[in-house]
C-alpha cells in the first residue's frame, strides 16, 4: 500500500511556515489561476459572506476528504486539517488499495480537492495571516 499526500499535488503551494519567509496573500492568485471558470457552487456558499468560520472550514474539508476517500483506487485519506499552530494545513495523505490505477486516483482525488476545498483554503489563510481575503485584490 502507497502512501502520497494530496497537498504535494496542489498546483499553489503555501510555504509560509515551513520556509522562514512572510506569508503573501493567495486568495487572489488561486482564485485567478485555479478557478478562471468560476468557483464551484459548495464553495460559493461558504465565501459569499465574505467571512469563513472554523465549522466551515472543518465541513469543507470534511467534505473533500469524503469525495477523495469515494474515488476507486484510494483506501484511506488521512484528514486534511488546519493546524493553528503552525498556521497551515496538514494531513490529506492518500493511501491506496493493491494494484490500484495510482494516477487516475490521485487525479480524481485533487479534482474532490478543488471541488471542495481548494479556494476555500486559500482564503482561510489570508483570512488568518491579514484578517480578510478578497477578490479586489486580484493582480492588473
Amino acid at each position: 500500500m502507497r502512501r502520497l499526500t494530496l497537498l504535494t499535488l496542489i498546483i499553489l503551494v503555501v510555504v509560509a511556515a515551513c520556509s522562514g519567509r512572510p506569508y503573501e496573500a493567495s486568495y487572489a492568485v488561486a482564485l485567478e489561476t485555479l478557478y478562471p471558470d468560476g468557483v464551484p457552487e459548495v464553495q460559493q456558499r461558504y465565501l459569499a459572506d465574505g467571512r469563513l468560520t472554523e465549522q466551515e472550514l472543518r465541513e469543507a474539508t470534511q467534505a473533500s476528504d469524503a469525495c477523495a476517500a469515494a474515488v476507486p483506487g484510494i483506501e484511506s485519506v488521512d484528514p486534511l486539517r488546519w493546524v493553528e499552530q503552525e498556521g497551515d494545513f496538514d494531513g490529506g495523505t492518500l493511501r491506496f488499495t493493491d494494484g490500484a490505477d495510482e494516477q487516475a486516483a490521485v487525479e480524481a482525488a485533487r479534482d474532490c480537492y478543488f471541488e471542495h476545498m481548494g479556494l476555500i483554503e486559500y482564503a482561510w489563510l489570508d483570512q488568518y495571516y491579514f484578517g480578510e481575503w478578497t477578490e479586489d485584490s486580484l493582480p492588473n
